[in-house]
């Protein structure tokens, strides 16, 4: 028994020690200590890393905003793996089932017109001028329709017998069978393209040439939206519009290390979006190598908190620990 003291001394000491990490003191006095400090180079090399992503970051979110033409539906298409489903879903009239509605798109014009000319306030010569813009861009349509209805209706044929052959576990596992599945959606996709290209054209016109009506006085109320048919409350339209203002706060928070753990985490979830889109190992996958580089990147700069390095998470710091300074506890 001469040996329990100091085994007793050990087995409180163990039960103590986690008590100290309670204490915002002792953590720095720990992380002060050789065996927590990081060196020179370690700190280079975790800036370096952090103004590297968000120079990526900011790069992609200004030239998506320059260019204007950036879209998610390519991502979201092509997506192979378990989640497919739910990245279809995203997709703003996938099958243009809306776009291809001509008695629903001719009603939609109809509203919107009624719409421009009470916004605008219109006297008798523009209402009637709109109604002659309106009935242009609905002979185009009908036009279209006319055309190719008897294609358009073997279209849907076409999205019946791809569903009927998606619900098949055994062809979409055999390598041979999945590629007729997936030659069916490339056909189906060219002929639909066509279609959506002409008759988004007649929508964006119809806009266009509305507008256009309003004098310099009418116009200072402000341009009216044709709004799109068959949105969700989360699509790709609304996807489109919030990632390029993402990327470049994201790119610019990193580049000046504020907010650094949080943003880091948002780059990390987004790149994983990503990545989940071309699911490891997925038949048809295309490797993600990059994006889950870049974005366990994104997680090391949350671990270490890179923004206390050369960022302006330091300064936050100071200036909290100067207005809120920590409380010592009492003995």
């Amino acid at each position: 028994m001469a040996g329990w003291p100091a085994r007793q001394a050990c087995h409180d000491a163990s039960f103590k020690l986690p008590a100290l990490f309670h204490n915002p003191r002792t953590q720095e006095t720990l992380l002060l200590n050789s065996s927590y400090r990081l060196g020179t180079l370690a700190i280079l090399s975790i800036v370096a890393l952090r103004l590297a992503i968000g120079w990526h970051f900011f790069r992609e979110g200004a030239d998506k905003l320059v260019t204007g033409t950036f879209t998610s539906v390519g991502f979201m298409k092509v997506s192979k793996g378990p989640l497919t489903p739910l990245f279809h879903w995203f997709i703003w009239d996938e099958e243009g089932r809306a776009r291809l509605d001509r008695d629903g798109t001719l009603a939609a014009w109809d509203q919107y017109r009624e719409k421009v000319v009470a916004h605008y306030g219109f006297d008798q010569a523009q209402a009637a001028k709109a109604k002659e813009v309106q009935d242009f861009r609905e002979q185009q349509l009908n036009w279209l329709f006319d055309e190719n209805q008897a294609d358009i209706d073997e279209y849907f044929k076409g999205l019946e017998r791809r569903d009927k052959y998606r619900q098949e576990p055994g062809r979409m596992e055999v390598a041979s069978l999945r590629g007729q599945v997936e030659t069916i959606e490339k056909e189906l996709d060219q002929k639909l393209n066509g279609w959506l290209t002409s008759i988004d054209l007649m929508w964006k016109g119809l806009e266009t040439d509305l507008n256009a009506l309003a004098t310099p006085d009418q116009a200072g109320r402000g341009q009216l939206a044709l709004g799109k048919p068959g949105r969700k409350l989360m699509d790709t339209v609304f996807i489109d519009q919030i990632i390029p203002t993402f990327d470049l706060i994201v790119g610019i928070l990193l580049i000046f290390g504020l907010f650094t753990r949080i943003t880091s985490l948002a780059g990390a979830g987004f790149l994983a979006m990503i990545v989940a889109t071309q699911w490891p190992g997925a038949p048809g996958a295309i490797p993600a190598h990059y994006q889950i580089i870049e974005m366990f990147g994104c997680l090391v700069l949350a671990a270490v908190g890179a923004g206390q390095f050369a960022g302006l998470d330091y300064l936050v710091k100071c200036l909290l620990r100067r207005c809120c300074p920590p409380k010592t506890e009492k003995n």
